[in-house]
């Protein structure tokens, strides 16, 4: 049975729970938990098939807002897409509140662990912890022993993976405090849940989700050093190829801060500045997203992107301040579950109110013991790896291996825990018939407020079909839910927004921003507009290999000379004494196009688009990042390795061209005039401009080339057919092609107009005033414009003078010093940290 074909009330009761678990939905046969009643009103009045269609709208709307969590792929192979589940879970205000104060209590605990543990060490000098916990864990670092703790607990953001008991027990399954992920996909799977089910999400009285936010912003406000109006607050990420990418874009835009990689801060005397074009500006709180083991390579080694050397002596100086601060990921180690009760007792003189699920550490003899009498019943896990890695379950191995296993522990006991095995709660979910059970993981999140921690009132759920343990990542379970936290009363409107009445002070974009940004928008430009030129230069080829007519098309050869000037082909192909030992070009050409182990082919200048795309998605608009992912996963989708008709590749070809056209008007007519889109369009100025003079040279570098043939292959590659014929009709003269493709300063695909758009952004770029004279770049670009507007009528009539080709050499030249001098004078801050020496393990 199809969902769609499901009886028109679909949400019932029977959706397949499994007796033996916690059913979130039903508290007895055919007892509605009173939490989901207004729920189900709610959906009577949508069909199936209605559920159905927003469900695929859900889809959807994730998938074109890039929603991902796996590591970024250049063709996109091994992005997974993040899906909803539109029924949420729905829990009242009076669990939420009680769950909030357990939990509340959890973190105030864990911060107070982490301050001892990285301080005065009471809980190793009086027994409550055995050493062997924490200095045989390779996550203690000592670089991290001092660090100033201030007012404000070290745990600003805490992350809790729960389940339920068959009672309805809340298990704490693992502690996040590094740098909880999952917030941001939380906060989108509401965004989309609210406009498919509005009506429905009114009905029940949803608590909104910004306060949460509000809090959050308030909390990394509090840790700024300085205390002025205006604090400087960075989001650094781990950058695009961390699986987690797209939360640390959505966050950064939702609460207002700037991106950032490690590349783009340093350490300058004692303050740690914000590498911009124009200058380096102070920054005070740094909201870390990336592993704390990398964030200093100075003190720590590695070479992770979101390293910054020196970082941890400015901490210590008290001149910046990291939420979380570095250290708290040590206690995400289910090693210290053991001893949690224990230890709240100690720090907090309370009782544990939310207990962690069963954890036993193999370091102490009897429950060691206690472990091996129960080895069939426990999950098998590393002591000091956080939760959610390496399980081994003694049940589903081998004799050989469990006896192995054994042998491991009893070698090595303080490496090993052991937990109990946990049958997670059950609720409905959209299924391929219908409704259907799944199975629930609940990653709650908590900010310090000042007095103690607020809970966010939602969550991310996690969703499995069966009851296998679940993976505590990110990435484990198939699905995705929204959790509903109703209100006891109204819902009050709450936004991030400053009041309606209350003006802000008006600015224009300036300098202030990264110089990566900088550098990765200006090779975006570049990647464009080679992918847009190779399009189109390879469409004129195929289409005249593809010709069924008995036409000669002399310009053929000079065409695929251009191709492989341009490094899209072997030169061997341009040679006709040397074309006998190589495949046919018409077999050759497709896969060449696909191939992106061609440094300067078009699938290699896509993946660069893509790669680019993904690392300056915060500063291109939505539609403009999502045309441009779109046009780049369906290029790749498209790769074959045979084809059965160039006919295949001309459509291909055809289809990228009409998506990069509507790129290129997403940018035009979407992009603010600063600083982002000027460094971005330099990029492409300077690419167009070469490869227009490249075409012209390689076209006609024979002695007595084809003249008419290939001045109607130049203008149709140029895309000005319509402009020519409107001048000219249709009387092919070289005088004309060329004024039409090198001087005339009007038509956008003429050098005329790259070079003198180029002069206008160089007026415009950040400089120095020590000296009264021409920057370097914009002597270059002087003499660019010089040599086109100083071509003469007779240079453009002949196109074998001498003068001519010189002057297309020498623009290609200079076009390529001033990409040299940008980068040198403006781009030069990029780069990141690297490692010099092996580790100790011999890994960089």
């Amino acid at each position: 049975m199809s969902r769609v074909a499901a009886a028109t009330h679909w949400f019932t009761l029977d959706y397949g729970a499994p007796p033996e678990v916690y059913d979130e939905l039903a508290a007895g046969p055919g007892q509605l938990r009173p939490q989901w009643e207004e729920f189900r009103e709610a959906c009577r009045h949508l069909s199936a098939a209605e559920f159905e269609r927003r469900s695929r709208q859900a889809d959807k709307l994730l998938y074109e807002n890039g929603v991902t969590f796996d590591v970024f792929s250049e063709g996109g192979e091994r992005q997974r897409p993040w899906k909803l589940d539109l029924i949420p879970l729905i829990l009242s205000a009076t669990e939420w509140s009680q769950l909030e104060a357990t939990l509340s209590q959890r973190a105030r605990l864990l911060n107070a662990l982490i301050d001892d543990l990285y301080g005065p060490q009471r809980s190793l000098r009086e027994g409550w912890l055995p050493p062997e916990v924490v200095y045989a864990h390779p996550g203690f670092r000592r670089a991290f022993h001092g660090l100033p703790r201030g007012s404000e607990p070290s745990l600003l953001l805490y992350g809790a993976e729960l389940a339920r008991s068959p009672n309805g027990q809340w298990w704490v399954m693992a502690d996040r405090a590094e740098n909880p992920a999952g917030p941001g996909y939380a906060l989108e799977n509401r965004i989309i849940a609210s406009r498919m089910l509005p009506q429905v999400m009114h009905r029940v009285g949803v608590q909104r989700l910004a306060p949460f936010f509000i809090r959050l912003q308030n909390a990394l406000r509090r840790r700024a050093p300085r205390k002025t109006d205006t604090h400087r607050i960075v989001l650094l990420s781990m950058g695009p190829r961390h699986n987690l990418f797209f939360e640390d874009v959505y966050l950064a835009r939702y609460l207002g801060y700037m991106l950032v990689e490690g590349s783009d801060l340093a350490v300058r005397g004692d303050r740690v500045f914000l590498k911009t074009l124009s200058d380096l500006v102070p920054v005070d709180v740094i909201f870390s997203r990336g592993a704390e083991g990398g964030i200093d390579p100075l003190e720590l080694g590695g070479c992770a992107p979101h390293g910054v050397s020196g970082l941890l002596q400015i901490i210590r100086a008290g001149n910046v301040a990291v939420a979380n601060l570095p250290g708290c990921g040590l206690v995400e180690s289910p090693v210290f579950m053991a001893f949690l009760p224990s230890l709240c007792r100690h720090f907090l003189g309370e009782e544990l109110l939310t207990p962690s699920i069963a954890t036993w550490w193999c370091g102490q003899e009897p429950a060691k013991q206690e472990v091996f009498a129960r080895f069939d019943d426990l999950v098998i896990k590393p002591a000091f790896q956080a939760s959610g890695g390496e399980e081994l379950l003694p049940r589903e191995l081998s004799t050989e291996a469990r006896a192995e296993l054994r042998a491991r522990i009893e070698a090595r006991p303080y490496n090993y825990v052991a937990q109990e095995l946990v049958a997670r709660s059950a609720a409905p979910v959209w299924g391929e018939n219908g409704l259907q059970a799944g199975h629930m993981a609940y990653r709650c999140f908590l900010v310090s407020d000042g007095s103690g921690y607020s809970l966010m009132p939602g969550a991310l759920i996690r969703v499995a079909p069966d009851l296998q343990p679940m993976q505590l990542s990110i990435a484990g379970g198939a699905g995705s839910k929204d959790l509903w936290v109703r209100a006891e009363g109204p819902v009050t409107p709450v936004s991030l927004l400053t009041p309606e009445d209350q003006p802000v002070q008006l600015v224009r974009t300036g300098a202030m921003f990264p110089s990566r940004v900088a550098d990765d928008l200006y090779w975006l430009g570049h990647s464009l507009d080679r992918s847009d030129f190779l399009t189109r230069l390879s469409r004129s080829v195929i289409e005249r290999m593809a010709s069924e007519t008995d036409e000669d098309f002399p310009e053929l050869r000079p065409l695929i000379r251009a191709m492989a000037d341009q490094g899209q082909i072997a030169p061997d192909f341009a040679v006709e004494a040397l074309q006998e030992p190589l495949p046919a070009i018409e077999e050759h050409l497709p896969r060449s196009l696909f191939d992106d182990s061609e440094p300067l082919g078009l699938a290699r200048a896509m993946s660069e688009l893509q790669r680019l795309a993904a690392r300056t998605r915060d500063w291109l608009s939505p539609e403009t990042w999502r045309k441009l992912h779109e046009s780049a996963v369906d290029f790749f989708a498209s790769r074959v390795t045979q084809w059965d008709d160039l006919a295949d590749v001309l459509a291909i070809l055809n289809e990228l061209q009409f998506n990069l056209a509507s790129v290129s008007g997403l940018i035009h007519n979407g992009m603010v005039r600063g600083p982002a889109w000027r460094f971005l369009d330099m990029g492409r100025r300077i690419e167009r401009g070469r490869n227009i003079g490249r075409l012209i040279s390689s076209m006609m570098l024979d002695r007595q080339p084809p003249i008419r043939p290939v001045l109607k292959a130049v203008i149709e590659v140029l895309d000005v057919r319509m402009t020519y014929r409107a001048r000219y009709l249709d009387n092919l003269q070289p005088n004309a092609v060329f004024d039409l493709a090198i001087t005339d300063e009007t038509n956008p695909n003429s050098i005329g107009f790259q070079v003198a758009a180029l002069s206008e952004h160089v007026d415009q770029l950040p400089h120095e005033s020590r000296t009264p004279l021409r920057t370097e770049e914009k002597r270059l670009i002087m003499s660019a414009v010089h040599t086109v507007r100083m071509l003469t009528p007779e240079d453009l009539a002949n196109p074998r003078r001498q003068r001519l080709r010189r002057a297309l050499r020498l623009l290609e030249r200079k076009l390529g010093d001033l990409s040299a001098a940008l980068q040198r004078n403006y781009l030069v801050r990029v780069g990141g940290p690297r490692q010099l020496l092996e580790s100790r393990e011999g890994r960089p």
